[in-house]
C-alpha cells in the first residue's frame, strides 16, 4: 500500500465524516426549533380555547368572534378536521341552540393537540425507527366510539 493509497483513503473518511456530522448537527438544530415552536403553538391553542369556553359560557359572543379570528390564524384552512373546528366556534359566536358546543370544541381541540404532540414525537426520533406517519382521529370516530363505550 503506497502512502497516496492511505492520503487518498483519509480525505474521503475525512470527508464522510464532515458531511455526516454536518446532517446531524442541522437535524437536532431543525428538530428542536420545530419542536419549541410547536410547543407554544399548542400552549397557545389551549390558551385560545379557555378563553372561548369562558366567553361562551358567559354569554359574551362579541368576544368568542375575536378568538375566531385568532384561531383561525392558528389552524390550516385546507384541513377539514381545522375547518370542523372553526365552525363549532362560529356557531359558539352565533348563540346556537346546542349547549354543549364548548365540550364539542374542547373535544376536538383535544384531538388537534395530541395528534400534534404524536407527530412532534414521531418526527423526533431517528427516520429508521418511524414506521408509519401519525394519522388524525376525526371528531366523528372519536363521537362514534364515545357512544359505543358510554352504551357498554
Amino acid at each position: 500500500m503506497d502512502i497516496s493509497t492511505i492520503l487518498g483513503s483519509a480525505v474521503v473518511a475525512g470527508i464522510v465524516a464532515g458531511i455526516v456530522t454536518l446532517r446531524i448537527s442541522e437535524r437536532k438544530i431543525s428538530i428542536e426549533n420545530v419542536t419549541q415552536q410547536r410547543q407554544e403553538w399548542r400552549e397557545k391553542i389551549r390558551k385560545l380555547a379557555l378563553n372561548i369556553c369562558s366567553a361562551y359560557s358567559s354569554n359574551e359572543t362579541h368576544k368568542v368572534k375575536n378568538y375566531y379570528v385568532e384561531l383561525q390564524l392558528l389552524l390550516n384552512p385546507d384541513d377539514n378536521n381545522d375547518i370542523e373546528i372553526l365552525d363549532t366556534v362560529w356557531k359558539m359566536h352565533k348563540g346556537s341552540e346546542d349547549h354543549h358546543l364548548d365540550i364539542e370544541l374542547s373535544e376536538k381541540l383535544a384531538l388537534l393537540l395530541k395528534h400534534d404532540w404524536e407527530r412532534a414525537k414521531s418526527e423526533a426520533q431517528l427516520s429508521i425507527f418511524r414506521i408509519v406517519g401519525t394519522s388524525r382521529i376525526s371528531y366523528q370516530s372519536f363521537k362514534q366510539k364515545h357512544v359505543k363505550n358510554e352504551r357498554s
